[in-house]
């Protein structure tokens, strides 16, 4: 038999057992709790950062299945969406949408009918060449050399979206109730009504956004599990992202450089050599090296009238710097 004292001992010891067999029970099932919540969050966020890779705007759908390729040389060539092709000669050109659609005039000079239901233009700008487009809903484009543009011939629904590879500068036609898209392959841009550059060369790793008027929103892949980031930027800005480390940095800077193409003439300040070197050998496709490594970090500031030769405009440069070149077969050596 058993004392009473024992007998308290006993029954403290099975009450304990009980009260740690409930806390260990309750411990389990609130760690299966955790787990279970922390995996569907996992995967809500998987799902969120697939989406924001992977779900496209129809524009960008058809520019990665119509397999049109930017060319460097020969004419300028706008692609219709039955396949149909008009190529212009012309180092600068123009093409006005009527604002149905059916109806585009080229240079002032060529009329082209074709049905604006559901219809994808794409235009092809060589090196070398320029073009200016203005859409069916007034927005104005002026494309540089090394550049393609795809857009709808009308632009239906909720939103106006046009796909570019290369440089361009966007004058938008303001309309609230349809914002406007520059889809590229780093990053979105949305603008209301708005001027500014855009430049996502395939060649560069960069893609770049200059702000001259208005404001945008751009939105792009970051570093983050999140999904897309996005930032805002006012005039006088740049926003330059970096595709190789998926970064984004913004800084103010003279808008007026990054417009001065489209009137003929290139503006540095403190710009690298190596870099207006490929800026002039899209704009001449001409092909241009530099054999001295010193030389390509040397920067030049100054005006470049475009309207001259690449000779002459080579000359202007060789006037404030230690640049040199001479002409083998077709090609520019600097040295």
């Amino acid at each position: 038999m058993l004392s009473e004292e024992e007998k308290d001992i006993l029954k403290s010891r099975i009450g304990t057992s009980i009260s740690e067999y409930r806390k260990k029970r309750r411990k389990r099932r609130f760690g299966y709790i955790i787990s279970t919540a922390a995996a569907i969050a996992i995967l809500l966020i998987s799902i969120n950062y697939s989406n924001g890779l992977h779900n496209s705007s129809k524009i960008k759908n058809y520019v990665h299945t119509s397999d049109i390729d930017i060319h460097n040389d020969g004419d300028v060539k706008l692609v219709l969406n039955d396949k149909e092709e008009i190529k212009i000669a012309e180092s600068s050109s123009s093409i006005t949408y009527s604002s149905s659609g059916d109806e585009l005039d080229i240079n002032n000079s060529k009329k082209v009918e074709q049905s604006s239901k559901n219809t994808f233009n794409t235009i092809i700008v060589p090196y070398g060449k320029r073009t200016k487009i203005t859409l069916s809903e007034g927005t104005k484009v002026w494309l540089n050399s090394g550049s393609k543009l795809t857009y709808p011939v009308t632009f239906n629904g909720d939103k106006r979206e046009v796909h570019l590879t290369g440089e361009a500068i966007f004058d938008v036609r303001h309309n609230s109730q349809q914002p406007f898209y520059v889809i590229t392959d780093n990053y979105d841009i949305k603008v209301l009504g708005t001027v500014f550059n855009v430049s996502s060369y395939q060649d560069d790793s960069y893609t770049s956004t200059a702000l001259e008027r208005g404001s945008v929103e751009i939105k792009y892949q970051g570093n983050s599990i999140f999904g897309k980031s996005s930032v805002k930027i006012k005039p006088g800005t740049i926003a330059v992202y970096n595709s190789k480390v998926k970064g984004m940095k913004t800084r103010k800077v003279d808008v007026a450089k990054y417009m001065s193409w489209r009137d003929g003439k290139f503006i540095f300040k403190k710009q690298r050599m190596d870099l207006i070197i490929k800026k002039l050998s899209r704009y001449y496709n001409v092909n241009i090296s530099i054999e001295s490594e010193e030389l390509k970090s040397q920067t030049f500031s100054g005006h470049l009238d475009l309207k001259e030769s690449i000779e002459k405009v080579l000359e202007v440069m060789k006037q404030s710097t230690d640049l040199k070149y001479k002409v083998e077969n077709k090609n520019f050596i600097i040295n």
